[in-house]
């Protein structure tokens, strides 16, 4: 199973360009366990390319067996952007269903 759809900016940064060599990271978790970590169900790394910008598609594979038993308040998508250093440039601040197919992220 695979959840698709796109990554966008918001609060300023819709318009950001990139550098090239940035790394997308879009996760789908379970989060549905109070206090405790999330589990990845399902990860895609993309890196970005100089001239690049919002919005940016994604196609995440995950297990759709293991999905199955999370609650949909649980099923979520996560979005990170990291320079080539590691260092965090963008990331989703609220939950975003991974039922949706867009996630909004601000620049941090």
């Amino acid at each position: 199973m695979s959840a698709t759809g796109t990554v966008t900016g918001k609060n300023g940064c819709e318009a950001a360009t990139f550098n090239g060599n940035e790394i997308l990271t879009v996760s789908v978790q379970d989060t549905a366990r109070m206090g405790a970590p999330a589990i990845t169900l399902g990860q895609q790394e993309i890196t970005l390319k100089k001239g690049d910008k919002f919005p940016i598609n994604y196609n995440v594979q995950y297990n759709e067996e293991e999905a199955s038993k999370v609650p949909d308040y649980g099923f979520t998508l996560s979005a990170r952007i990291e320079d080539n250093n590691g260092t965090l440039l963008y990331t989703n601040d609220t939950r975003t269903s991974a039922r949706d197919n867009k996630i909004e992220v601000i620049k941090v």
